[in-house]
């Protein structure tokens, strides 16, 4: 493990070095999980992926124009300024593709000097196990025969999933929207779970949860401006949470989301430090 020397010469384990555990902390479970849920994302639609163990950099690159596609996660505080920065600008510099987003559980020196730009400090959340949270979110929604939550099984849900994402969140880089833009339809075979919310035959809302062994990782919420107050997105959220029952969930909320996932049982952790870099 990443260790501190003790005064007396013993050496402290901090959770955070690469032969910590899985299940040791929370915070590093979720931090490995989003790593591997979106290196299959990048790797699913042709993309690239690089694990730099000098700075403990998990990086992914779709070479898309959103930073969404582009993402670089600290599984590992950083240590080394100039060797992560230098990790940074050697994977995504001089490589097509629009702007990444560097995620970090843990406070970061101020990189603005860099060349980044700061992003915000959005909450981490946490629920423990158990099936309450369906039971919170099914009281939310307006009774209608015509409302429905699916699990993505095939190429065109995930495409509705998809066009949703893009649309409602939204993700203005890539609208109008084209498919296979962000998802492929060959993801489906990875970890991800992908919840579309129908009405009628319109897809509203979207969940997508990333399962491991220790955890479920809630991502991709999105919710067409019209459903917003209804419920619906609250109900898709739970859908996600509960895909693995049995398993806590974690996901990074916005401030004005995070009244939503505390009705579902969400409670704050931290805040994550978010940073954009270019690849100039």
């Amino acid at each position: 493990m990443t260790s501190l020397a003790a005064g007396d010469g013993e050496h402290l384990a901090d959770g955070t070095g690469p032969s910590t555990p899985a299940g040791d902390n929370l915070v590093l479970d979720f931090v490995r999980g989003e790593a591997a849920a979106y290196a299959a994302l990048a790797q699913a639609i042709g993309g690239r992926v690089r694990h730099d163990a000098e700075t403990g950099l998990s990086l992914s690159d779709m070479g898309s124009a959103t930073p969404f596609g582009n993402t670089a996660h600290l599984t590992a505080p950083i240590r080394d300024r100039a060797a992560t920065v230098a990790a940074l600008h050697d994977f995504y510099g001089g490589e097509p593709g629009g702007p990444y987003m560097v995620f970090s559980p843990w406070p970061t020196p101020d990189l603005r000097d860099d060349g980044f730009l700061a992003v915000g400090h959005p909450p981490l959340m946490f629920r423990p196990p158990g099936p309450a949270v369906h039971e919170r979110a099914a009281a939310t929604i307006p009774p209608t025969d015509s409302f429905r939550i699916e699990r993505a099984g095939n190429a065109a849900q995930l495409e509705d999933f998809e066009r949703v994402l893009i649309e409602a969140y939204p993700v203005t880089e890539l609208q109008p929207h084209q498919p296979r833009t962000m998802l492929h339809p060959d993801v489906l075979e990875s970890a991800w779970q992908f919840f579309v919310a129908y009405d009628g035959d319109r897809a509203v809302a979207t969940a997508g949860a990333f399962v491991t062994d220790r955890i479920t990782m809630v991502e991709l919420v999105s919710a067409r401006p019209e459903t917003r107050g209804r419920g619906v997105g609250a109900a898709v959220t739970a859908a996600a949470t509960l895909a693995a029952p049995d398993l806590p969930a974690l996901l990074i909320s916005s401030d004005l989301g995070r009244g939503v996932y505390e009705r579902l049982g969400y409670l704050p952790l931290l805040r994550y430090t978010l940073w954009i870099g270019t690849r100039a």
